[in-house]
């Protein structure tokens, strides 16, 4: 009797060798690629690596998001209404607080887990687009299920590489919110393409167009601008004006309590000053960050550390071009310059809590030089994001379609989804009269190299087509996913070490030289990271703008100064790195680490000690 092979099973059947063996691991790959799950999984593992990474960041404006989170807990909804920063990110984070009273060490660690979740509702919202979108695509051509699955790991690779590296998952902001709420709009727009769109579709479409406005203020302008240009020319034949009506109803009602609310506190008809202090700011040249007093005597920042670039303001014409400030900081003294902000607003750091407070009165004023020297500087961003990035592989790949792709005719479908490029442009042309960062445009980016892709797909061969999308996705998704494995062994290190972040360190030496919770601090410079004093319950209420002067003050002089600070209840004066010939004042430092040293002045004790002898 013959032995059975080693290749035979026990049930009888022959066991796949090396070279049946791979064609199915190909095809197995091939399904893995294809399923949402997959991509799903991919997604929240590198979102929660970089969470647990970035656990303890923060940032300057998140500082203020967090602060009028803690206020709508004490003082209600109405704590959450600001001047600048909209209210819908900061009651997220409110809720938070309310849910897990966190420590003051879990606080940040807190925000990072509430930026994880809005990723996961980011992450949902793109499923819903992405869908929706591969139906609407099939009323121009049909398209089988192959197909559809064909575009799936492109679509999920483009919006991981620009989420995660540019949308801001870091960063204490409301861009991810935002992305949530445009994937959303885009996905419920092409719904309203498709067999038994109702009332209720159109109506939704309104609403969420409305809650994009809570959640950042150019979701207004946005809403409209889309609302407009689907009037003009409806994205399907199946596409109600008289229902896109309802739409618009229903998101000028739904923005409304808003709109009123904010009018009634600038005492003018306002959708939010966000617009025109970053028009200030960044095109006329208003000092950022620092307050406005009406001169910029001593108040150059540093801005480049934080991505910024100052334009200069003009310099002709009237002094009063950009207005007068109405609520200046206090000018404390004019040798060197000190300026306080304690009242009436509150937060850590008064200045940056509500900017359309101690910026009230400034105008934004259209000057042709500055605009050209604005968008001279936001067209470099977005020269940068096309030819000088990780995903230039973009641009390269859609003009490799371009090439392949035979002209064929259907020029009314092109028209019908034109909205899907327009809109995405229309977004990055508004932030390019303004102030350009990539968070800002991370969602926009996705949604339009989507579009480009798939009419650029659709008219050429499937495996061509195939061939160029994992080429592109592929030289740029496995260095990405290299870094991220390099960064999950760095946070476990991290994570096991458990070194106290440099804001705890800062504040526990603060505690230990005699700072306590509720204490006034005045700072050397501008204030733009003060985390420390948030971890320890302090207010920045003044800054020491003259720097130069500041540290060259005779003992008499600096004296003068602590008075001066004692009288207003400032407990200590805090610095960064400061210089050594300030040696001779009692300073006590509190070290970071090798680089990097804070240096605090207690007004309570001798200012200065006796020099060497």
């Amino acid at each position: 009797m013959q032995s059975p092979s080693p290749e035979t099973t026990a049930a009888g059947h022959t066991a796949p060798g090396p070279k049946e063996s791979l064609p199915a691991f190909v095809s197995f790959f091939q399904g893995a690629l294809g399923s949402v799950r997959f991509w799903w999984a991919i997604g929240l593992g590198c979102a929660g690596i970089l969470s647990l990474s970035e656990r303890h960041y923060i940032n300057p404006d998140g500082l203020s998001y967090l602060d009028l989170a803690s206020e709508a807990l004490h003082s209600g909804p109405s704590g959450l209404l600001n001047g600048l920063w909209s209210p819908g990110y900061p009651a997220l984070l409110s809720l938070a607080l309310a849910l897990f009273h966190p420590a003051p060490r879990q606080e940040f660690p807190l925000v990072q887990f509430v930026n994880f979740f809005i990723f996961v509702l980011n992450l949902w919202a793109f499923h819903f687009f992405l869908r929706h979108w591969l139906s609407y695509a099939d009323t121009f051509r049909p398209t089988n299920d192959q197909g559809n699955r064909d575009i799936v790991p492109f679509a999920f690779c483009t919006f991981l590489l620009f989420t995660l590296q540019d949308g801001g998952l870091r960063a204490v902001n409301p861009d991810l919110c935002m992305a949530a709420v445009v994937f959303l709009v885009a996905g419920i727009t092409c719904r309203l393409s498709l067999p038994g769109s109702g009332r209720k579709h159109y109506a939704a479409f309104g609403f969420v167009l409305g809650l994009g406005y809570y959640v950042k203020a150019p979701m207004f302008p946005l809403g409209l601008i889309l609302l407009g240009g689907l009037l003009l020319y409806p994205p399907s034949h199946r596409v109600s004006r008289q229902r896109l009506l309802l739409s618009l109803s229903v998101f000028l009602l739904t923005a409304a309590p808003l709109v009123t609310l904010l009018s009634v506190r600038a005492g003018h008809l306002s959708l939010g000053e966000a617009g025109k202090l970053n028009y200030a700011w960044h095109v006329n040249g208003l000092q950022l960050y620092a307050g406005w007093t009406g001169s910029d005597r001593a108040q150059t920042l540093p801005l480049s550390p934080y991505g910024l670039v100052p334009y200069a303001a003009s310099k002709s014409g009237s002094p009063h071009l950009y207005g007068s400030p109405e609520h200046p900081p206090r000018r404390l003294m004019e040798t060197p310059l000190i300026l306080e902000f304690s009242s009436p607003i509150n937060g850590t750091f008064p200045l940056w809590y509500d900017p359309s407070y101690w910026y009230a009165g400034a105008k934004a004023r259209f000057n042709l030089r500055q605009q050209i020297a604005a968008l001279k500087v936001t067209l470099l961003v977005y020269k940068e994001n096309l030819f000088n990035s990780s995903k230039t592989g973009f641009l390269v790949g859609a003009i490799i379609l371009c090439i392949l792709a035979p002209r064929k005719a259907g020029f009314s479908n092109v028209l019908r989804a034109s909205w899907l490029v327009t809109w995405p442009l229309t977004a990055l042309l508004m932030y390019a009269f303004v102030h350009v960062e990539r968070r800002y445009t991370a969602v926009f980016f996705v949604i339009l190299w989507l579009a480009i892709y798939g009419a650029l797909m659709a008219r050429m061969n499937r495996q061509a087509a195939v061939a160029v999308c994992a080429t592109v996705a592929g030289t740029m998704m496995i260095p990405f996913m290299v870094g991220m494995a390099d960064l999950s062994v760095h946070t476990v290190k991290d994570l096991v070490r458990s070194t106290p972040p440099d804001y705890e360190i800062a504040a526990l030496g603060l505690r230990s030289l005699g700072v306590q919770s509720g204490d006034r601090l005045a700072v050397v410079g501008f204030p733009f990271d003060p985390f420390y004093a948030r971890y320890g319950g302090q207010r920045v209420v003044a800054t020491i703008a003259a720097t130069d002067e500041f540290w060259t003050l005779s003992a008499p002089e600096l004296k003068s100064v602590a008075e001066r600070l004692t009288q207003i209840g400032i407990k200590a004066v805090v610095a960064q790195d400061r210089p050594s010939k300030s040696s001779l004042a009692n300073w006590r430092d509190v070290k970071i680490s090798e680089s990097r040293r804070f240096s605090v002045l207690m007004l309570s004790e001798p200012l200065t000690k006796d020099p060497p002898k």
